[in-house]
């Protein structure tokens, strides 16, 4: 495995650095903790980089893409991530809705969906978990039962990032009430405006957008919603959430918040200089081992548990860093970007409060750590 990029490449990434430069506010650090104007602000950028056919460059031509290599789309996304996300929660649909689309949907389905993911300008929720059914996710109990030609939902789903503002959903259901765990379930791609969904925003210190409540009242959705067959649902999520996992580069961010910590005073005491280096040498780690999983992608393989285990190094390593930070700077790491004497322009605190999440979205720690077991060593399920 070749991991320089070309000087290509590396021409995209100067391209892409001047653009989020230059239109990227003093203090972004995403939509979550800036101002409502921030949102738009999000949609005019990103749709920027689709007219500049960088958004979706690694998909197929006929879908809006540029058939480049995966290791150009990993250009972006290192970029995209470090820079505190320009996109908002768009990257969903070019990460991994977009990709479980063209792998299990119609061709009307890809027609319908597919231009407006790649055109920079759709919002989608990802409508996984429930009350009951978290890192569970086979317990989940919402209902989506067969009418004729259309499915009748009812239930609860929780955890809905960007849910209150998305125009479509991504919607796991229980299609066959017998059925036990893995095995009934249906994916729908539903419309977020649909009579009876209902939409109830989660007050947490993560930020506005960040967590919903979506509840399903007798919501009708016309069978030709269908993503894959009905019965078959969980290998269609299993198969996103893998697409999941594993277009975040995370560590992008992580070596970036490092850098912030080496240049300030508190960096010249002997023991935050170790910590800070032992923290590079784990964020070069966490990079190589997300490239193994865009390796295999590459060569078209599907990841499973490789792309766990990258998961798992990555979130790990911004909790050690968030730690680290906490060490250097006390409380002075917890002030955000709305106060002028925040540290980085409030990147730090930003980053301080949400590694934390990372051992709970797209799967908690436990889950990845079960599939690296069982998938990675092949040790039995204990429970």
């Amino acid at each position: 495995m070749n991991l320089d990029f070309s000087a290509e490449q590396e021409e995209f990434r100067a391209e892409l650095r001047e653009l989020l430069d230059d239109r990227l506010p003093d203090d972004w650090v995403g939509i979550f903790h800036g101002p409502d104007e921030y949102l738009e602000l999000s949609f005019e950028i990103t749709r920027e980089m689709a007219s500049r056919g960088w958004l979706t460059q690694a998909w197929p031509e006929e879908y809006g893409g540029r058939d480049a290599s995966n290791w150009s789309q990993v250009v972006f996304q290192e970029e995209a991530w470090a820079y505190f996300e320009p996109r908002g929660g768009q990257y969903m649909g070019v990460n991994w809705i977009g990709p479980a689309i063209m792998r299990f949907g119609t061709e009307e389905q890809r027609s319908r969906f597919l231009p407006r993911i790649a055109a920079g300008d759709v919002q989608w929720a990802q409508l996984f978990s429930e009350p009951g059914a978290g890192s569970d996710l086979a317990n989940l109990r919402t209902k989506a039962t067969r009418v004729g030609d259309q499915y009748i939902v009812n239930g609860e789903k929780i955890w809905t990032s960007y849910g209150d503002f998305a125009e479509h959903g991504v919607l796991l259901a229980r299609s066959k009430s017998a059925s036990e765990r893995h095995s009934g379930l249906v994916v729908l791609l539903i419309d977020m405006s649909t009579p009876g969904i209902e939409v109830r925003p989660i007050g947490t210190p993560l930020g506005k957008h960040k967590l919903n409540s979506v509840a399903f009242t007798d919501v009708v959705v016309s069978a030709d919603s269908v993503l894959g067959t009905d019965g078959d649902g969980w290998r269609v999520a299993m198969a996103a959430l893998a697409f999941e996992r594993v277009g975040v580069a995370r560590y992008a961010r992580s070596t970036r918040v490092l850098g912030e910590l080496e240049r300030l005073p508190e960096a010249g005491r002997p023991e935050h200089q170790l910590e800070i280096a032992e923290a590079l040498a784990s964020a070069r780690v966490a990079e190589l081992m997300s490239y193994l999983v865009v390796d295999l992608k590459e060569r078209g393989e599907v990841p499973t548990w490789e792309g766990s285990a990258a998961r798992v190094h990555n979130v790990l390593l911004e909790q050690r860093i968030a730690a680290l930070a906490d060490r250097m700077l006390g409380p002075m790491a917890m002030v955000d970007s709305h106060d002028p004497a925040a540290v980085e322009g409030g990147e730090i605190e930003d980053f301080v409060r949400l590694a934390p999440t990372g051992t709970v979205a797209a799967g908690a720690y436990e889950i990845q750590m079960g599939i690296i077991a069982q998938r990675g060593l092949g040790l039995e399920r204990i429970r």
